[in-house]
Formats: structure tokens, sequence, C-alpha cells
């Protein structure tokens, strides 16, 4: 039965552990220092928080945003951490890089 409940959970990936996923991908493929995984992963951890939190809910009939405007929110989000010192520029385009291949597909 373990089995079973464990392929139907792998199935759905939140966003954030898509972006987890791609981020460790990228580290494994060497793209990504393993130095800067915890910067990027800790860096996540905020956006999505951040997202979530501002996040319409389903009850209050909020619409979605358009993927436009989540990129730029992101981008802010990421400049953000920059700004904060949590990442420097560098590590901010590697996580650019994440969020990119992480939904080339759509979210």
């Amino acid at each position: 039965m373990t089995s079973i409940s464990a392929a139907a959970s792998s199935s759905y990936l939140s966003p954030l552990q898509q972006l987890q996923k791609e981020l460790q991908s990228e580290v494994t493929s060497g793209k990504i220092t393993s130095a800067d995984q915890d910067a990027l992963s800790a860096a996540l951890t905020d956006i999505d928080a951040s997202l979530q939190s501002s996040r319409p809910g389903t009850s209050a009939g909020g619409t979605r945003p358009s993927p436009e405007d989540m990129k730029s929110k992101i981008d802010d989000l990421i400049a953000g951490e920059v700004s904060s010192g949590k990442l420097t520029s560098d590590q901010a385009t590697e996580l650019q890089a994440v969020f990119k291949a992480a939904f080339a597909n759509g979210p």
C-alpha cells in the first residue's frame, strides 16, 4: 500500500517542490555549485512564502495573475533577496534560470 500512495503523491509537485527539484538537478549537472545551493534554496523558500501570503484565496473569487505579472513579481522578489544581502547578483541570475527551467512548460 505504501508504494501506491508514494507513487500517487509524487505525481503532483507544488511549485516550490518543482523549483527545489530543478535546483537539485542543476547542482547535480554542475550548472550551479553546491556552495550556492543553500542560499538559493533559502531564497526559494522566502519567495514561495511571499507568493503564498499575497495569493488571493479561491473563495474570495480572486483571479490568477498572468504569467507576465508572476514573472515580474518573482523578479522583484529575487531583487529583494539581493537587496537584503541574502543572494549575490550571480546567484540571482542562477535563481532566475531555475525558475525559467522549472516552469518552461507552464506553471
